[in-house]
């Protein structure tokens, strides 16, 4: 509860400085964020949840219709909200309207279209949720954990002549096993891996080479990571090309630093691309940014002036074609912690940051 009193504080200093008399928010991302971990899903492919969190500066709710409203005052961390239900049939903005008294006219929502009123400003993300507290760290480095868990347990059991939906299922299962909702997976074997930078799933099936890309959500968290698997030795080219690929990588951890404009770490990427030989690469797909309740909570551009924060999490995912290279990693007081590192079994490569630093990533594992 002391998460959820910390983070209602910081919302309503917000509120404060943007002269905001109430917020609502509705989406799962941000209802995960404020509740400290809570889970207001019933569909798994929508944004919207199945209740709403309602601040104002002297109060809190959490508003559901009488459908939803038991189990998430049961089995949800909502012991700072006060509970307020409306009938399944009455519209959302009515049992708002209900509930602000008639006095809306300074309430703003993450989903305007559902709750008639105006959009959150669009510093809200950035300003409010960013920066993470101990409680999420913790929550968090579980989840890199499990989800690399889960990667590499299919990786290891893939076979050949395994489809690529075969993959997606097996993936999903010890994602769901571990309480984790597959955000995103992404699978694709031999060529489809060359032409495609988001290889949805399909039929195609194994020959030697394999990418499994996880985007895996508990408690709200997202942790990324993308691994290879390859049948056989790993031929040279492919070898040289990933070892690049984890070099542009490295140079964009590396210039990740608190206080740094993003684009500026941007850079120090695209200017490795270009030591590389392949300056134009980077085109093809973006480059990450900062994660935590999105995927990425923005893509960074050149030129992008927010400041990387200290405790926010980090997901780069440079790629030159046929390769990638993926992980989530959080700055603590200006030291780096991956949370999706791979465990001891899975093989690494160490390549060397511009700068000088010496940098772990995983390694094509070979079969």
């Amino acid at each position: 509860m002391t998460e959820t009193v910390d983070k209602i504080a910081r919302l309503r200093t917000w509120m404060r400085a943007s002269k905001l008399d109430g917020v609502v928010l509705s989406t799962r991302a941000n209802f995960a964020w404020l509740s400290g971990g809570g889970d207001a899903h019933v569909v798994s492919q929508m944004e919207a949840a199945f209740g709403a969190l309602v601040v104002t500066a002297r109060s809190a709710y959490v508003l559901a219709t009488n459908v939803e409203i038991g189990r998430l005052t049961s089995e949800e961390p909502l012991a700072a909200f006060q509970a307020k239900s409306f009938p399944w049939h009455q519209p959302l903005p009515e049992a708002l309207a209900k509930l602000a008294g008639g006095k809306a006219k300074g309430w703003v929502s993450d989903a305007p279209g559902a709750t008639g009123l105006k959009a959150l400003p669009d510093d809200f993300a950035y300003a409010c949720r960013a920066q993470l507290g101990e409680a999420e760290i913790r929550r968090y480095k579980a989840l890199g954990r499990d989800c690399s868990l889960a990667i590499e347990t299919v990786a290891r059991q893939l076979h050949a002549g395994d489809s690529e939906h075969q993959a997606e299922a097996d993936l999903a299962r010890h994602l769901l096993a571990r309480g984790i909702q597959p955000f995103l997976i992404l699978v694709a074997f031999d060529q489809r891996i060359l032409k495609y930078r988001h290889p949805t799933p399909t039929l195609n099936h194994l020959k030697k080479h394999a990418m499994l890309v996880v985007c895996g959500q508990r408690h709200g968290l997202i942790a990324n990571l993308t691994r290879f698997v390859h049948f056989g030795p790993l031929p040279k080219d492919l070898a040289a090309r990933h070892l690049a690929t984890c070099r542009i990588e490295a140079a964009l951890w590396e210039a990740t630093v608190t206080g740094r404009p993003y684009g500026e770490a941007l850079q120090a990427g695209l200017a490795q691309y270009k030591k590389e030989g392949v300056a134009k690469e980077w085109e093809l797909h973006h480059q990450g940014g900062p994660s935590g309740y999105a995927g990425r909570e923005f893509i960074v551009v050149p030129g992008e002036k927010r400041l990387v924060l200290d405790r926010q999490a980090v997901a780069w995912n440079p790629s030159i074609t046929g390769c990638k290279s993926e992980d989530t990693f959080i700055l603590e007081d200006g030291k780096r912690t991956v949370l999706t590192a791979c465990t001891a079994e899975w093989p690494t490569v160490q390549v060397a940051a511009p700068g000088g630093e010496k940098i772990q990533r995983p390694a094509v594992l070979e079969r």
